[in-house]
């Protein structure tokens, strides 16, 4: 239960939406920019610069860059358990292991 005891905020309103997971999200073209960058091995703070040259009101964070890193490997992978993906991919290049 919670009881109201005085109606307005403790604090003051933010001037910038730096951090805010909402303001800081990545569009659908911006995650296909994400995974194209990965794929040629850019690093994470490099992509995000990029998108921030790009877009002047972008908010996004480095942690929300890394999210969407994880997403699209757990993509690529499907259901697979990161070693039974190695395996697998061991298996079809006819790696000895």
């Amino acid at each position: 239960m919670m009881k109201l005891i005085c109606g307005i905020h403790n604090h003051e309103m933010t001037k910038s939406l730096v951090g805010h997971p909402y303001a800081g999200r990545l569009t659908k073209d911006e995650k296909n920019v994400v995974a194209d960058m990965m794929k040629s091995m850019v690093k994470p703070i490099n992509i995000l610069l990029m998108l921030k040259e790009h877009n002047n009101n972008n908010y996004t964070t480095i942690k929300q860059i890394y999210n969407a890193r994880h997403a699209y490997r757990s993509s690529i992978r499907g259901s697979n358990p990161e070693m039974q993906q190695l395996m697998m991919l061991l298996d079809r290049d006819q790696y000895i292991h």
